[in-house]
C-alpha cells in the first residue's frame, strides 16, 4: 500500500539517485500520488518535453500541489490559454527589457552589500530569498514591499511546507478543506499573498499604466483578439504565479552556488580574479556581464549539482510508447533534472563540482542539462534569471567571502524545488 513512500521520507534524493540505477525508465509507487514513472534518460526527456510535447499535458499532481495557490497561471495553464498569456507576457522577458530591469537589480544588489557591513552571519537561503523578491517586485511590478514587517518570509515557509518530504504523505492524504494545522498555514499564506498582490494592483491603477511596460502594465492593459481584458482572476493568478515562483528558483540557485563555493577554494579565488579583472567598480553592471564568463559557469554548475526545479512532472494524453514500455493515457511521468544532471554516462566525475564543464561547446545530448525545463514550455525568465544570479553573485562575491559555518552535510528536499531543511548558515567576511 505505501510502495517507497518510506524511501521518500526517509531519503528523497537518495530514492530518486536509488531508482536512477535501475534504468532510464522507473516505476515508484508513492502513497497519496500513486503510480510515478522517473525518467532517466536525456532522449526520454527531449521525447516528453519537446518531441511529443502535443501528447502530454501538465500532471495532475502538479495541479493538486500548486492549483490552489497559482491557479491558470503560465506555470500550470494549458491549451490556448497558456499560448495566449505566453503571448502576452513574453515582451515582458525580450532582453531590451531585461537591460532596463538590470538597474533595479544593481541598486538592489547594492543596498544588500552595503546591510551586509557588519553582519557576522546569515542564513544565505533567507538572504537570497529576500534580495530575489526585492528585485522582481520593484522590476516586475514597479513596488516595494516591506519583506520582513510583512511576514513574507513566514508565508513563503508556510506555502512550501506541504511539499517537505516528511509532510507529502499527508498532504497527499489529507484533502485541503480538512483544518489540520498545516493546511491552515497553507491557506493563510494564500490570503497573505493575495493582499499583497491587490496592494501592487491598486497601486498602479492609481499612478495609471500608461507610458510603462514592466510586466504589471502589460497584465493590466493587456487584451485579447475581442479586446477583452484580462480576468481579475487570471490578473490574481499570473502575478501570484510570478511573485512565488519568479524569486524562489534563482534564490535557491544562489543557495548552493554560496554553499558550493565556501567548499571550494579554487574556484572562488578564479572567480573573484575575474571580478577583479572585469568590474570597474565595487559593483557589477549590465554592460559588464558578457565578459564575466567564469561567473557564469560558477553558477550554471551549481545549477548542475542542484537543479532548482528537480523534475518536470507530466500525464501522458494517450497510450504511447516511452523507453521501450507501453504507458497507459493518464500516466504521470517525470523528466528528472536530479538524476540526468548526475549520471556519469554523461558528465565525467559527475559530483565533482567544477564550472569549466561550460567552459566553450560540448557534444552532450540537448536534454543532458536542463535547469530551465525545455521545448516549448521552458521557463520564460531563464534569461531574467542569468542576468539576476550574475549581478548578485559578482557584486557580493567581490566584496566578501562567505565561510560555510553549518553542516555540510545537507538534508535536502528533492520535490517541487530542491532546498536544505535545515539553514545554511555562513560567515560573512569582508575583502580587502
Amino acid at each position: 500500500m505505501i510502495g517507497n513512500t518510506h524511501q521518500l521520507v526517509r531519503e528523497q534524493d537518495g530514492l530518486y539517485e536509488t531508482a536512477a540505477r535501475q534504468g532510464d525508465i522507473v516505476h515508484l509507487q508513492l502513497l497519496g500520488i500513486g503510480d510515478l514513472y522517473q525518467v532517466n534518460h536525456p532522449a526520454l526527456a527531449e521525447q516528453i518535453l519537446a518531441d511529443d510535447h502535443d501528447r502530454f499535458r501538465k500532471a495532475s499532481l502538479s495541479q493538486d500541489d500548486l492549483g490552489e495557490l497559482l491557479g491558470q497561471g503560465l506555470v500550470l495553464s494549458e491549451g490556448e490559454l497558456w499560448e495566449r498569456q505566453r503571448e502576452r507576457i513574453q515582451p515582458a522577458f525580450y532582453m531590451d527589457r531585461i537591460a532596463d530591469y538590470a538597474d533595479t537589480m544593481t541598486a538592489e544588489v547594492r543596498t544588500a552589500a552595503a546591510d551586509w557591513t557588519g553582519t557576522p552571519t546569515v542564513n544565505i537561503e533567507n538572504e537570497m530569498k529576500g534580495l530575489t523578491l526585492r528585485i522582481l517586485v520593484k522590476s516586475m511590478f514597479g513596488s516595494d514591499i516591506e519583506y520582513e514587517d510583512r511576514g513574507i518570509r513566514e508565508t513563503v515557509r508556510a506555502l512550501q511546507e506541504p511539499g517537505q518530504p516528511t509532510k507529502q504523505p499527508i498532504a497527499r492524504m489529507v484533502p485541503k478543506w480538512v483544518p489540520i494545522p498545516m493546511w491552515r498555514r497553507y491557506k493563510h499564506g494564500i490570503r497573505e499573498m493575495e493582499a499583497v498582490i491587490q496592494e501592487f494592483v491598486a497601486a498602479r491603477r492609481g499612478d495609471g499604466v500608461e507610458d510603462r511596460d514592466d510586466l504589471l502594465s502589460m497584465l493590466l492593459t493587456a487584451t485579447d483578439e475581442d479586446g477583452e481584458a484580462m480576468s481579475e482572476k487570471l490578473l490574481r493568478d499570473e502575478m501570484m504565479t510570478f511573485l512565488f515562483a519568479g524569486h524562489e528558483t534563482t534564490a535557491t540557485a544562489l543557495t548552493f552556488t554560496w554553499f558550493l563555493l565556501a567548499q571550494h577554494p579554487a574556484v572562488e579565488r578564479r572567480l573573484v580574479a575575474e571580478l577583479e579583472e572585469v568590474l570597474t567598480a565595487n559593483h557589477a553592471t549590465f554592460k559588464e556581464l558578457p565578459e564575466l564568463t567564469y561567473t557564469e559557469q560558477v553558477i550554471r554548475e551549481a545549477m548542475r549539482l542542484y537543479p532548482p526545479v528537480p523534475s518536470i512532472p507530466r500525464e501522458t494524453t494517450q497510450p504511447l510508447e516511452l523507453g521501450g514500455y507501453t504507458l497507459p493515457k493518464g500516466a504521470t511521468v517525470a523528466p528528472m533534472q536530479w538524476t540526468i544532471h548526475r549520471d556519469n554516462r554523461f558528465w565525467e566525475d559527475p559530483l565533482a563540482f567544477r564550472p569549466d564543464r561550460f567552459a566553450g561547446d560540448d557534444d552532450r545530448p540537448q536534454f543532458v542539462y536542463f535547469p530551465f525545463g525545455g521545448g516549448p514550455r521552458r521557463c520564460i525568465g531563464q534569461q531574467f534569471a542569468i542576468v539576476e544570479a550574475k549581478l548578485i553573485l559578482a557584486t557580493l562575491a567581490g566584496q566578501y567571502h562567505l565561510e560555510l559555518i553549518s553542516d555540510p552535510d545537507l538534508d535536502l528536499s528533492v520535490s517541487i524545488t530542491t532546498r536544505s531543511l535545515d539553514p545554511i548558515r555562513m560567515r560573512i567576511e569582508p575583502r580587502d
